[in-house]
C-alpha cells in the first residue's frame, strides 16, 4: 500500500512538472531548464552518543535542481524578492524512527515516548539572492506500521548483530502525515583573508500540519578556508535546504578545489504539536506530555574536495517531554556530490 502511494505521488508530481514546463515553453517560447545540482545522502543516529532511544535513527536521500529561465508562476510562490534571484527545487525521501529508552520491553511503557516511524516524500521550492534564501517545503508521508520503520530498524540491528527492538506492537497507529514548512535565511560573509573566511547564517522557520506545528529561530556559524558561499547543510529536521548557493555562486563554487570549515549552530523552538509525543491526530494512541519550548546546539565540520563533500553534525537537544530524564544527542553524517 505504501509503495503504491509513493509511486502515485511521484507520478503525479513529475507529470505536473512536465506539463507546466511544456505549457510554459509553448506560451512564452522559452523553456525552464532543470540542472541537476547536488545529491545528498543523510544518515542520522544516536549511536554516536552510544544510545538507542528517543530520535533513534533517520535516513534521507535528497536531490537539488537549479532552474534556468524560471519564468513560470510556480517559481513566484516565494514572495519578498531581494534584487536578482535564482530558483531551485528539491525532492527528498526520508525515514525517521523514534523509540523509548527500554527497547527490550514488549509491554507499553506509559512514562516514555511512543514507538513511531515516519516515512515521507518532500518537495521544495527555494529562491536565493545575494543575502537571502526562502524555502517552501511540502511533506507527505505515512506514520505507523505502513512507514515500515520496524522492519528497517530491526533489519539494521540484525545486520550489525544488535538485539531487535521488542515494543513495536505499541507504535502509533497508521496516519497520513501532511506538513508545510517555510524557512527564511540570511547570510553575512566576512572578507577573504588569504583564503580564511567566516559566515553567519541566521534563520527563522514555521511548520504547520498534523505532524508538527512549531516556530523556530537560530543561527549557523562557519569558520574555515575557502568556505562555500551557500546557506549551509543541516540535519534532517533543521534548516530546510541542502547547501543551496547564494546568488552568483552557482557557477563559481568549484573554482577552488579544497574547502574546509568548523560549524556551530544554536536555535530555540516553540512547539504547539508534535505527533511523535502527542500521539495520533484522529485515533486514540499512547502519548506523553511534551515540552512547549525546546532548544538545541550543534557543532561539526565540512570538508570538500572538488565535487565531493562530507559533513558531520552533532546536535544536542534539550528535553522534549516532561518525563524525559535528560536531553538527547544525535549525530548526522551527510555525503554529497556536486554536479
Amino acid at each position: 500500500m505504501f509503495t503504491i502511494f509513493i509511486r502515485l505521488l511521484l507520478l503525479i508530481l513529475f507529470s505536473n512538472i512536465t506539463i507546466l514546463n511544456a505549457t510554459d515553453s509553448i506560451e512564452n517560447n522559452t523553456s525552464n531548464t532543470w540542472h541537476f545540482d547536488r545529491f545528498n545522502f543523510y544518515f542520522e543516529d544516536d549511536i554516536y552518543n552510544q544510545t538507542d532511544d528517543n530520535y533513534s535513527a533517520g535516513e534521507r536521500l535528497s536531490f537539488l535542481f537549479f532552474i534556468e529561465n524560471e519564468d513560470y508562476a510556480l517559481y513566484d510562490l516565494l514572495f519578498l524578492d531581494y534584487d536578482k534571484t535564482y530558483s531551485y527545487v528539491t525532492f527528498s525521501l526520508t525515514n525517521q524512527i523514534f523509540t523509548p529508552t527500554d527497547t527490550d520491553a514488549t509491554e507499553l511503557i506509559e512514562d516514555d515516548r511512543p514507538y513511531a516511524g515516519w516515512t515521507y516524500f518532500e518537495a521544495g521550492i527555494h529562491k536565493t539572492s545575494k543575502n537571502h534564501l526562502r524555502s517552501l517545503l511540502l511533506k507527505v508521508g505515512v506514520i505507523g506500521e505502513y512507514s515500515f520503520s520496524e522492519q528497517l530498524q530491526n533489519g539494521v540491528h540484525k545486520l550489525i548483530h544488535n538485539d531487535p527492538a521488542q515494543g513495536w506492537d505499541n507504535q502509533l497507529n497508521n496516519e497520513l502525515g501532511i506538513n508545510l514548512k517555510y524557512t527564511h535565511k540570511w547570510i553575512f560573509l566576512s572578507e577573504d583573508y588569504h583564503g580564511f573566511e567566516s559566515s553567519i547564517v541566521p534563520f527563522a522557520s514555521a511548520e504547520l500540519g498534523n505532524v508538527a506545528i512549531n516556530a523556530e529561530a537560530g543561527a549557523f556559524v562557519r569558520l574555515g578556508w575557502n568556505i562555500p558561499k551557500d546557506f549551509g547543510v543541516s540535519s534532517v529536521d533543521l534548516g530546510a535546504d541542502p547547501g543551496i548557493p547564494n546568488y552568483n555562486e552557482y557557477q563559481d563554487r568549484l573554482l577552488k578545489h579544497w574547502s574546509f570549515s568548523i560549524n556551530l549552530a544554536a536555535a530555540g523552538s516553540g512547539v504547539v504539536r508534535d505527533i511523535f509525543l502527542d500521539g495520533n491526530t484522529f485515533t486514540k494512541s499512547h502519548s506523553v506530555e511534551k515540552e512547549n519550548y525546546i532548544y538545541y546546539y550543534g557543532y561539526g565540520m565540512t570538508l570538500r574536495y572538488q565535487r565531493f563533500v562530507l559533513d558531520f553534525i552533532q546536535v544536542e537537544n534539550s528535553k522534549k517531554f516532561k518525563l524525559e530524564k535528560k536531553g538527547h544527542g544525535v549525530g548526522t553524517l551527510i555525503i554529497s556530490w556536486l554536479f
